[in-house]
């Protein structure tokens, strides 16, 4: 009896080794037939790439991104601008810009006055036409460029801290703050 109890058993892990297959070096992927298939260029019919062909894309656009960034980083005068602007109530403003030594450009928006957290091209392409805008030069007085930067990024004047950081292409560094209470 005990025989064919092993038997049995025996019979059983092998048909359940059998049935579980292989080691999976030569299965076929299996494919969702009622969703097509997506390439790389191409959405489904939410506006989702798929997720290797986002992948694909993210890298090849972030590369280009990066190219088009240097360029127009190239055009300003800064090679970094860093912001912070704090408000009553625990709310700030807080942007950089940089073009980083390496060949890339860093670029974050935390406005929590708005409640808007961007970075990368999203950030860079809301920022650098701004940051085009202002005439901040080493010469430029504190209060002119306190004001120019309010007026250009629309921030009210309510601050109560106003800490603006330029680094200039020739590497010269200006910092305007001022504190109110």
């Amino acid at each position: 009896m005990k025989k064919i109890g092993t038997l049995s058993i025996a019979s059983a892990l092998s048909l359940m080794l059998i049935g579980c297959g292989t080691d999976g070096q030569n299965e076929e992927p299996t494919v969702n037939q009622e969703t097509p298939a997506v390439s790389e260029n191409e959405t489904n019919a939410q506006g989702e790439s798929s997720s290797t062909g986002a992948a694909n894309a993210e890298q090849n656009n972030d590369a280009a991104n990066q190219d088009d960034m240097q360029k127009k980083m190239d055009e300003l005068e800064y090679a970094e601008f860093e912001l912070e602007v704090e408000y009553a109530g625990d709310t700030e403003y807080e942007v950089e810009l940089e073009q980083k030594t390496v060949g890339s450009v860093k670029a974050k928006i935390e406005d929590s006055l708005n409640h808007v957290e961007k970075r990368g091209n999203e950030a860079f392409d809301e920022l650098h036409p701004l940051v085009q805008k202002l005439n901040i030069t080493q010469q430029t007085k504190k209060d002119e460029a306190i004001s120019d930067v309010l007026k250009t990024f629309n921030l009210p004047t309510d601050y109560t801290k106003f800490d603006l950081e330029v680094t200039f292409n020739d590497g010269t560094k200006i910092e305007f703050k001022d504190l109110k209470k």
